[in-house]
């Protein structure tokens, strides 16, 4: 599709296309059904990565995300390769992408942090859940 000149971009949207909410698993989903459809040789770790990164950017007309340099927001998302799958990773990006990676350790958007230590900052997380606990009783009872 690209040498036709296609643009390829990855998201998620929630349930809808990826019930985890996770970029990172639909980049190992492209990847690995692009290998089904094609040769395996044809479509690396990096293409997949490419088409989440500046693919993405550029399916929604924005030239200020995508790529990490300057003139560019400052969003990014941090993972650790301490977990036993990424043991003998000798490329960090391919194994965030072939091992899956589930949860960013730190998440910047804009410049400002997001998630620090796997955990969203500013938010009262025990609030939340309680709150979304009590919302999803009440939805249950009502339908």
């Amino acid at each position: 599709m690209e040498t036709a000149g296609v643009t390829i971009g990855l998201g998620v949207d929630g349930s809808a296309s990826n019930d985890s909410s996770n970029l990172m698993e639909s980049v190992r989903h492209a990847l690995l059904m692009g290998r089904l459809a094609y040769d395996a040789p044809s479509i690396t770790h990096l293409d997949a990565f490419r088409w989440a990164t500046e693919g993405s950017a550029k399916c929604l007309g924005r030239r200020d995300i995508g790529r990490l340099e300057v003139g560019q927001q400052a969003d990014l998302a941090c993972f650790t390769l301490e977990e036993l799958r990424f043991s003998g990773a000798g490329d960090p990006i391919a194994a965030l992408v072939l091992c899956g990676a589930h949860q960013a350790d730190r998440v910047m958007v804009g410049g400002q942090w997001r998630l620090t230590d796997r955990a969203p900052v500013g938010l009262d997380l025990a609030r939340l859940r309680h709150e979304h606990g009590q919302a999803a009783l009440k939805f249950a009872v009502n339908a």
